[in-house]
């Protein structure tokens, strides 16, 4: 099962707080702009590669070998 990046921690694990204190950020409960900047380049950034990928592979591909 292909899973997202856990961006939270990893904007947490950037800016030396707790991934619950980004989700806050994120939820609007605080503010941070700074958080928030970095929460959404690196959505962006993600959403940007995976269309990137999804342009390359053909959409008829199997990627069940047993099938």
């Amino acid at each position: 099962m292909l899973r997202r990046r856990d961006v939270p921690a990893l904007v947490a694990e950037i800016h030396g707080v707790t991934a619950d204190h980004v989700r806050k950020v994120v939820r609007g409960d605080r503010e941070n702009q700074e958080i928030l900047a970095t929460y959404m380049q690196i959505i962006k950034n993600d959403n940007l590669l995976l269309q990137a990928v999804k342009n390359v592979i053909p959409e008829n591909t199997n990627t069940d070998p047993e099938k």
